[in-house]
């Protein structure tokens, strides 16, 4: 060890923190991406479920549009899960370092919204032209 490097029960805490703060917002992503893949499930049921019970009814939304969007909600959910992975493994070895390395994330953010928001002009686009 050299006489130089910063030790002690401070730094031992704040490097706790830190790691706790990573578990947090991991969880917290789990909980995010489970919910899109739930939501993904749940409306394919759903539309599937009410395409049984009402066969003769002409919905404004199909059936096949309702799968293309459950399947791009859940495809979302998982490539979001796995973005959050490399984020918290990163961050958990950056904070184990000796000499702690900032790894930054801003692009795994960026692309986070951008997934959102091309879901967002997909679902609009699947559901005002009935693509099919």
């Amino acid at each position: 060890m050299t006489p130089d490097k910063i030790t002690g029960a401070t730094n031992e805490l704040a490097k706790e923190r830190n790691r706790a703060a990573a578990e947090r917002t991991m969880t917290a992503w789990i909980q995010n991406c489970l919910t899109l893949v739930g939501f993904g499930f749940a409306i394919d049921q759903i539309f599937q479920a009410l395409q049984q019970k009402f066969p003769h009814k002409n919905p404004s939304i199909t059936i096949e549009s309702a799968h293309s969007i459950s399947l791009i909600l859940i495809a979302i959910g998982i490539g979001l899960l796995i973005i959050a992975m490399v984020q918290h493994y990163f961050e958990v070895q950056s904070i184990k370092r000796d000499d702690y390395f900032f790894y930054p994330s801003h692009y795994l953010n960026i692309i986070v919204v951008f997934a959102i928001i091309a879901f967002g002009f997909v679902s609009l686009f699947i559901i005002f032209l009935g693509i099919n």
